[in-house]
């Protein structure tokens, strides 16, 4: 899932791993961990650091809430 690129594609907005991990109420380190395993898209500054896709991160943080708030259930008919 993740994507390494230069610069800044213009028009989007990108958050820092900090932001990242307040929207998933976890750790930094967990986002970075996250980024390391592919689970997050990102893309690398020209200073070497990681930024995440605003639009992606909310779509994902979404979903991540409602699973761990126990509003989405599991295919078997339990709560995740």
């Amino acid at each position: 899932m993740s994507s390494v690129a230069a610069g800044r594609p213009s028009g989007k907005r990108f958050l820092s791993r900090r932001e990242v991990a307040l929207l998933f109420d976890v750790s930094a380190h967990t986002v970075y961990r996250w980024t390391r395993e592919g689970r997050l898209p990102y893309i690398m500054t020209p200073g070497g650091r990681r930024r995440y896709p605003k639009e992606e991160i909310d779509r994902l943080a979404a979903t991540w809430l409602r699973v761990h708030r126990g509003e989405e259930r599991a295919p078997n008919g339990r709560k995740r």
